[in-house]
């Protein structure tokens, strides 16, 4: 079996960035005898919550308690994952005492910037995205009255009684966000498009494109609550190629075996053990 990496994969800038931060948080808490929690994931990748976990970092949700439903002490060290919060989460724990390290993604921060600022305009902020994704409700808490659409339908739902500003999920794909673009143009030629779609994910969408023709089947690894992981596997199912999307090598189904070359990509918080161990483990299939 060939195996053939995408030219770009895995860990992109902003990930490796929170991860980095989260860790040092870790060690800075650990060191000053504290307690250290991250909002939710840091990023969505089984491995690195482990990693972070074993560190002696623990999660909590928005409202700011654990997976026992206590709420971190004050003085406790709070990383603010890579998908951002809204300010209210900030605010709220301030208000508990928590030393708050933020690692959101600049990308996403700029959208978040972007968001405001329309809002403050008196614009209909409307994201691009998936609904109930963590990055999606961060953006909206910036913009008040803020709305997600995830399909071209729901965009075309949109209530016409302000001006509208159309912002995206950074890991939305570029069909996806066109086609809800269009939607909405058909409606408000008026439409202020913010854009938005990270660099990172559309190099990682135009790398899986760059397989057809070239391989027989693809493995996309990452963690399978990953937006953008997710979008690759789509994409990839989307051009014909057969597709699988696994979390681990551990995952890997024994019927890649039977395919002559395998083209191997990852996910944006994929980190770089992942993406070495499945392809140490498709060459040993095909042996």
């Amino acid at each position: 079996m060939k195996v053939i990496r995408a030219r770009t994969l895995g860990f992109c800038p902003g990930v490796r960035l929170a991860v980095a931060t989260a860790q040092k948080a870790a060690a800075g808490a650990t060191a000053s005898g504290r307690q250290a929690f991250v909002l939710g994931q840091i990023v969505h990748n089984p491995r690195v919550s482990a990693r972070l976990e074993s560190l002696g970092m623990r999660r909590i949700d928005e409202a700011g308690l654990d997976g026992s439903g206590k709420s971190a002490p004050a003085g406790a060290v709070v990383v603010i994952r890579s998908h951002g919060a809204a300010p209210e989460v900030f605010d709220r724990l301030r208000s508990a005492g928590a030393e708050i390290v933020d690692a959101t993604c600049p990308r996403v921060a700029t959208n978040q910037k972007a968001a405001a600022s329309f809002a403050a305009r008196g614009f209909l902020v409307v994201i691009a995205g998936d609904r109930g994704h963590g990055e999606t409700l961060g953006v909206a808490g910036w913009a008040p009255g803020a709305i997600v659409v995830s399909s071209p339908d729901e965009a075309r739902s949109v209530p016409g009684d302000r001006p509208v500003a159309l912002i995206a999920q950074t890991t939305i794909s570029e069909n996806e966000y066109d086609a809800i673009r269009a939607a909405l143009l058909e409606r408000r030629p008026d439409l202020v498009d913010a854009g938005g779609v990270c660099g990172a994910s559309r190099e990682r969408q135009a790398a899986v494109a760059g397989f057809l023709g070239k391989v027989d089947a693809v493995l996309v690894v990452g963690g399978k609550n990953s937006a953008n992981t997710r979008r690759l596997a789509e994409l990839s199912s989307s051009l014909g190629l057969p597709t699988w999307h696994v979390e681990s090598a551990a995952d890997i189904p024994p019927e890649l075996g039977n395919f002559d070359s395998v083209g191997l990509t990852a996910g944006a918080s994929t980190p770089d053990e992942d993406i070495d161990e499945a392809e140490a483990a498709l060459l040993r299939l095909s042996q």
